[in-house]
């Protein structure tokens, strides 16, 4: 058994059509039988509970199907396995906070703001996003765990850092393009801006640890390091002319 497969435990087609036969029969029906469209998303979001609280090694498939309200049998019928699992997972939390953001540049690409304006508000954004609990807890278990899952961490990479750190570099060459950035490398500068956002999130999300160091409130600590990137973008004004 790979470390990302269930449990040997996976139901057999007796086991299955048992298994919603009795829930066919229950009494008081759940109400993801009457909406069978919602339940892989109760799955993803069971499953990431269950993730966060025992880990993605010790995570059981009984439990997850507890906390969703289906049959065991039921979770085979939409995900294989636990790295299948998993992905959909990031999909849902992750990756479709990344789509979002590419979606919402892409139609600023043609607005009139300035770079700027551009950078402060994916930065804003951004930093909702870093700050979110179940970012937080994402990043918990993807730090603690996922190097014993080398597939799902090169999709992690892939799909959540090496993504976001392009749609980065994406705004920034704009701006440089635009001669209202410094000339920068845009990928460089890109991760020199992620590190300081998540940084100051996580440093935010334990501030009781360090209140000599961050004692502002959250708008003043991401306008802090906003300020902070944009001024070290902008490009040095033009000395004046000798006389």
């Amino acid at each position: 058994m790979t470390p990302a497969e269930f449990p040997p435990d996976a139901p057999t087609d007796d086991d299955t059509i048992e298994g919603s036969t009795h829930i066919l029969h229950e009494p008081h029906t759940p109400r993801w039988r009457r909406l069978p469209e919602e339940r892989p998303r109760q799955i993803i979001d069971a499953a990431f509970q269950v993730f966060s609280d025992q880990g993605l090694e010790g995570a059981r498939l009984e439990e997850i199907a507890r906390r969703a309200g289906v049959s065991k049998g039921t979770i085979y019928l939409y995900f294989a396995s636990k790295e299948e699992l998993f992905r959909a997972v990031v999909e849902a939390n992750v990756i479709s906070v990344i789509e979002a953001a590419e979606q919402d540049a892409e139609r600023r690409s043609t607005d009139t703001l300035t770079a700027d304006e551009e950078l402060r508000r994916y930065m804003s954004r951004q930093w909702d996003h870093l700050r979110a609990p179940t970012y937080l807890a994402m990043y918990r278990l993807v730090h603690a765990e996922l190097h014993h899952f080398p597939d799902l961490m090169r999709f992690y990479g892939n799909e959540v850092v090496e993504r976001s750190l392009r749609l980065t570099a994406t705004i920034i060459a704009r701006g440089v393009a635009r001669r209202e950035f410094a000339a920068a490398d845009p990928l460089v500068t890109a991760r020199l801006v992620a590190s300081m956002l998540l940084t100051h999130a996580l440093w935010y999300s334990r501030r009781t640890l360090y209140d000599s160091s961050m004692s502002d409130d959250a708008d003043a600590v991401r306008d802090g390091v906003i300020e902070f990137v944009l001024r070290s973008l902008r490009p040095a004004p033009l000395a004046p002319a000798p006389r």
